[in-house]
């Protein structure tokens, strides 16, 4: 898909890789739908980025959900892009995991992306076409100590995602994953549960910067491809060869 004139959401776009990737698209001279939590940021972003538009949305909030992408379509007259990008950790072992807080990161992680996909379908299908993009975790492949909530809601929206990009095919709605390694974002600092215990082996400061992974799924939405991975570690863990 071109980008230039095109319509994109990105949500979690006050920061880390959903920041990095609203500045690409809109580089590249996308108009941007900025979605997330904080306000203050987003409007922030939102004057250094020509075209865009700012709109205070928590993802775990399904209405919310619906009625900002109700607004980017009223705005723009149009939506051609959707990054599901906004997430969260969580660090506990399975002893200790609170039923509250899974409930809550699988509502982020899993839900908020296939309300959101719910959304922009019926447009995109108007349209004619158009590109989802869902960040997943390289967690997806892995067995990692204190993040199995984290890596089994990664391994669900694999399945969804894989599952929406065959149904929709038919539509020309093209649904791709991207799969960032440790990147060097707030993540780690915002993960919920137990933060003394588990962790990356390479530390988030240490990790991708988060324009990197930006480029990668700039280039998941011109390309089109399933699964677009950081490294060739994490392309070989998922079976997909080097």
């Amino acid at each position: 898909m071109e980008i230039k004139d095109r319509v994109f959401i990105v949500t979690g776009a006050s920061s880390g890789i959903g920041l990095s990737t609203a500045i690409a698209l809109s580089d590249r001279g996308g108009n941007v739908a900025l979605l997330a939590r904080s306000t203050d940021a987003l409007k922030e972003l939102a004057q250094k980025l020509p075209g865009s538009l700012p709109l205070t949305v928590d993802v775990t909030q399904f209405d919310r959900v619906r009625e900002a992408i109700g607004a980017v379509h009223q705005h723009y007259g149009r939506i051609d892009g959707l990054v599901n990008n906004a997430g969260r950790s969580y660090a506990a072992a399975v002893e200790e995991i609170e039923p509250a807080l899974f409930d809550e990161i699988f509502h982020l992680n899993v839900l908020g992306p296939i309300v959101a996909m719910q959304a922009v379908i019926p447009v995109m299908r108007a349209q004619g076409g158009g590109s989802i993009v869902n960040i997943n975790s390289g967690t997806a492949f892995m067995m990692v100590p204190q993040y199995s909530v984290y890596s089994s809601s990664k391994r669900a929206l694999l399945g969804f995602s894989l599952t929406a990009r065959a149904e929709l095919e038919k539509d020309r709605i093209i649904v791709s994953e991207v799969y960032p390694f440790v990147t060097a974002t707030n993540f780690g600092k915002t993960r919920m549960g137990n933060p003394a215990k588990g962790g990356p082996s390479v530390p988030y400061a240490d990790g991708d910067k988060p324009e990197f992974v930006a480029g990668i799924v700039v280039q998941a939405i011109e390309e089109g491809q399933a699964q677009y991975f950081a490294n060739d570690r994490l392309r070989k863990m998922a079976g997909a060869g080097a």
